[in-house]
């Protein structure tokens, strides 16, 4: 395998990607000044990640994903808010925001903004396509909502003396809006020609031809082989293989074993695939790659980033205070596998008297008043905060283009470990 200094490419500086021979043992303290004399990124750097000519050998994490894609590092940065997304993109990996709960005037703001500041650098919108949830209007879904679930939250409203929520309701009808403008988003992300699509969740077989024809690439994020299988038999672009390590929604196969099985499968399609869930260190990227993976997909590594506006400042600190057992699974938040950090809403749900959870959209509309009450009132023990089992790596709030060059050289670390050990 081959180093750094081999390849002619180096460490990388939060205020320079020029790339330079590898620092020679305590040259540390020049590579940080270097960076805090605020050097201009290198532009030229762009195109310098393989191998110089007298060695021959290929750079490793210059991978497939690069190629077809644009970008200069194989990390794809999944976040809820724009301003991570146009730094990751002009930092060298792919943004990826997550919109399905915004709003359609919210997401043309956004399109528009983000389009303005990456130019013709790569990223891609991310939305839920559920296949199974309960259909109907907010009032008949309220209808099916058993007493017992009802008397429960009551109580726990009661018991923790949580006030009426500020905001006016219906409360907890995001998760509704979001399903009833599926269809307005996906026709916007055509008429846009955005250059990726994601399905976070749900096949998007049924309207890859549509995307095909508008230029977009289609990538499907799974946890199962068997949903693999059927992503690759529809033509998907490239597979997203989600271990349960991950925030957010997530399935029950853990990372190190769903990233080589679907490697295998998407092998005899010819089509790439990145790995998902636990990705917060450069040491996570290379063995992605060694799994099959032509990248990472990461979202809990952009929580505590300085441009992440989804969080508050407490959570950005608890997030780099958690580690990896406060990253529990809940059903409680909308109905299906989610994992967030432990707080006393997941608590809650976790005690023997608590009744069963609903499914989506019911529970979403049960629980969403206490969680708006929770935020009105500023209650941080009952406010969600997402995070994967990888939090524990996420040590420092940092610019998101910090994270970016901080990984790539934790993964030439990683790549100089391994050949030592040869």
């Amino acid at each position: 395998m081959p180093s750094r200094a081999a390849s002619g490419v180096s460490k990388i500086s939060a205020t320079s990607v020029r790339l330079r021979p590898l620092a020679p043992p305590g040259g540390g303290a020049a590579i940080i000044a270097g960076r805090q004399a605020g050097l201009r990124y290198d532009r030229q750097a762009r195109g310098r990640s393989r191998m110089t000519a007298n060695s021959g050998q290929a750079n490793p994490l210059h991978t497939r994903l690069c190629e077809e894609y644009g970008c200069e590092y194989p990390i794809v940065a999944f976040s809820h808010t724009r301003d991570v997304v146009a730094a990751a993109s002009n930092a060298g990996a792919i943004g990826m925001l997550g919109c399905s709960t915004h709003t359609m005037d919210e997401l043309r703001a956004d399109l528009a903004w983000i389009k303005e500041r990456v130019g013709d650098r790569p990223f891609g919108c991310d939305i839920t396509l559920p296949s199974s949830y309960v259909q109907g209007n907010r009032e008949e879904l309220e209808e099916q909502i058993p007493e017992v679930h009802r008397e429960f939250m009551e109580d726990l409203i009661r018991e923790h003396e949580i006030p009426e929520p500020k905001t006016p309701g219906p409360w907890g009808t995001t998760r509704l809006r979001s399903l009833a403008d599926t269809r307005a988003k996906l026709e916007l992300f055509m008429n846009e020609r955005i250059p990726i699509f994601a399905s976070g969740m749900g096949s998007p077989a049924f309207v890859l031809d549509e995307m095909h024809d508008a230029g977009v690439k289609v990538w499907g994020l799974i946890g199962l082989g068997r949903q693999a299988t059927r992503e690759l038999e529809a033509g998907i672009d490239l597979i997203i293989a989600q271990g349960q390590d991950s925030g957010g929604h997530t399935g029950r196969i853990g990372t190190f074993s769903i990233v080589p099985e679907v490697a295998e499968l998407a092998r005899a399609y010819d089509t790439p695939i990145v790995a998902a869930g636990g990705v917060t260190t450069g040491r996570h990227l290379v063995a992605a790659l060694s799994l099959g993976a032509v990248g990472v997909w990461t979202g809990t590594l952009w929580l505590a980033t300085h441009e992440n506006g989804h969080l508050e400042p407490w959570q950005k600190q608890k997030v780099v205070e958690a580690r990896t057992q406060d990253a529990w699974v809940t059903t409680a938040l909308d109905g299906k596998r989610a994992r967030g950090l432990r707080d006393s809403f997941v608590e809650a749900w976790e005690q023997p008297e608590a009744p069963r959870t609903l499914p989506m959209p019911l529970q979403g509309l049960l629980v969403g008043k206490l969680l708006q009450a929770a935020e009105d009132w500023d209650r941080r023990d009952w406010i969600r905060t997402p995070g994967g089992q990888g939090v524990g790596f996420v040590r420092e709030i940092k610019p998101t283009r910090q994270v970016i060059f901080d990984v790539m050289e934790e993964a030439w670390d990683a790549l100089d470990a391994v050949q030592l050990a040869e």
